[in-house]
């Protein structure tokens, strides 16, 4: 019993798994920190203008180094390259990723900083699977676009977020 156990832990799709699991993990909580803690208080103290800008600048860094790191390691710890690979095959996921494709680039780079980070919408909507050669005219293109989106949304929505608390503050401490 303990063999099996064992030979099940140490197989492909066990480290496959254990991989995706730690490499989600710590990207979601770097970027929420990033997202929640870094953006907030940037905004806060700087406002939307000025600190959009030091916001925007310091995503780009980020997202840049974070696409190196995923070059130099050659793994798929996000299981994008995985994402790419199910498009190709006939299940409901890969439809699905099908259908997003399907609608143009735009839309997918629109859907995609929206919902996730410039680094992600590069990594995934570079060509072939499984490639870590850095970045073409293609995907810098992608890229500045992602990041004029996903940093204009993330401004609006936190500097929202962030005059709101700052509007219920001054009226609760002028009683």
């Amino acid at each position: 019993m303990k063999a099996q156990l064992a030979d099940a832990l140490s197989s492909p799709f066990a480290r496959r798994l254990g991989l995706w699991f730690g490499g989600i993990s710590a990207y979601y909580w770097g970027s929420w920190l990033y997202d929640y803690l870094f953006v907030s208080f940037i905004l806060w103290k700087y406002g939307n203008i000025e600190g959009g800008v030091i916001v925007m600048f310091a995503s780009i860094i980020v997202d840049l180094l974070t696409l190196q790191f995923y070059d130099w390691l050659k793994k798929d710890w996000l299981a994008l390259e995985t994402l790419k690979e199910a498009e190709n095959k006939q299940r409901r996921l890969g439809a699905v990723i099908h259908w997003l494709h399907d609608k143009g680039a735009m839309v997918t780079i629109i859907v995609l900083s929206i919902l996730t980070t410039p680094f992600i919408v590069t990594a995934f909507m570079r060509k072939g699977a499984n490639r870590y050669d850095g970045m073409r005219v293609r995907d810098s293109s992608i890229f500045i676009v992602s990041s004029l989106i996903s940093n204009l949304y993330w401004i609006v929505v936190v500097g929202s977020g962030v005059s709101l608390v700052k509007y219920v503050y001054h009226f609760l401490i002028s009683f």
